[in-house]
C-alpha cells in the first residue's frame, strides 16, 4: 500500500526534540523526505541520524526562526539544496521570554516570545509559499498552536501569541487556497513523555488523566498534510488535548478530578 506522503518533501521547525521530532518521524514513516530545522546542533545530529532508518532523504539546517535574518539564510539554503518543499510545519515556539512572569507585561519578554512563535513562522511561511506558488504543485502548511489559544495559561505572551496564530490560520487559509496550499494548525494540551516512552500523570486531563504522546501529534499532522484525509481542510485548528480544554472550576467543584 502507498504510504500516505510518499514523495512528499516537508520541512519541520524545532524538530531537535518533543512534538516536532515526533513529527518528523511520523512523516517518515509515511514516506516523506524531511528537511528540519533546530537551533541545537546535537539535537539536530541526534535527529538525523534517528531518520536514517526510515530510508527517506533528510537534512537537518541550523537555524534560530526567531531571527528573521536567520530565516532569510535558511530559505537561501533549501534553494540551493534544490527540493522542493511540500509541506511545511511550523512547530518551533517558546513559552517565556527574558523576565517574563505573572503581571509583568514587559516589552523584552513580550517580543522574544511573539518573535519566535508568531514573527518568524509568519516570515518563513511568506518564503516557503512563495516557493511552493512558483513550483505550481500546491502544498500544505500547518501551525502548531495550542489550546491556550482559547484557554488562559496564566503566561498571557504566550497565550496571545497562540492565539495570534490561529486566527493566521483563517487568514492565510484564504489567501493561499487559490493557489491550492492548505492552511491548517494543530492546537495540542500537555505533551510529554518519560524517558521510556511513557505519558506522565496528569490528573486534570479527563481522557486517561495523562499527558499526551508527542507520536499523537504526530499522526494528526499526516493527516492534515495527506491529501488523502486532507484534500478539502483548511482553515481548521485540531485539537488534540485529552479533554483538557474541557477542565474547570465546574468540574472541580463536581470533584474532578476523583481522589
Amino acid at each position: 500500500m502507498r504510504k500516505l506522503l510518499s514523495g512528499k518533501s516537508v520541512l519541520v521547525t524545532g524538530a531537535g526534540r518533543n512534538i516536532g521530532r515526533a513529527i518528523a518521524i511520523e512523516m517518515a514513516k509515511e514516506g516523506a523526505n524531511v528537511l528540519f530545522a533546530e537551533i541545537d546542533k546535537r539535537r539536530a545530529a541526534s535527529l538525523e541520524k534517528e531518520l536514517r532508518d526510515y530510508s527517506v532523504a533528510s537534512k537537518g539546517f541550523i537555524a534560530d526562526i526567531s531571527r528573521q535574518e536567520e530565516v532569510d539564510a535558511l530559505a537561501e539554503s533549501l534553494a540551493k539544496y534544490g527540493t522542493a518543499i511540500d509541506i511545511l510545519v511550523n512547530n518551533v515556539g517558546i513559552q517565556s521570554g527574558p523576565d517574563d512572569g505573572k503581571q509583568k507585561f514587559r516589552f523584552r519578554s513580550w517580543q522574544s516570545v511573539f518573535e519566535a512563535n508568531l514573527f518568524g513562522p509568519l516570515t518563513l511561511t511568506g518564503q516557503v509559499a512563495s516557493m511552493m506558488e512558483a513550483e505550481a504543485l500546491g502544498g500544505s502548511i500547518l501551525f502548531i498552536t495550542s489550546i491556550h489559544q482559547w484557554v488562559v495559561r496564566r503566561r498571557p505572551s504566550y497565550s496571545a501569541s497562540k492565539a495570534a496564530l490561529g486566527m493566521l490560520v483563517k487568514e492565510m487559509a484564504l489567501e493561499f487556497a487559490p493557489k491550492q496550499i492548505r492552511v491548517n494548525g494543530i492546537a495540542p494540551g500537555y505533551v510529554e513523555e518519560d524517558d521510556e516512552g511513557a505519558p506522565l500523570p496528569h490528573p486534570y486531563t479527563p481522557l486517561h488523566q495523562s499527558s499526551i504522546n508527542p507520536a499523537y501529534i504526530g499522526r494528526a499532522a499526516v493527516f492534515l498534510a495527506s491529501e488523502y484525509h486532507s484534500r478539502f481542510t483548511t482553515g481548521t485548528v485540531l485539537k488534540v488535548d485529552a479533554g483538557l480544554s474541557l477542565y474547570n472550576h465546574i468540574l472541580a467543584q463536581e470533584g474532578f478530578p476523583p481522589s
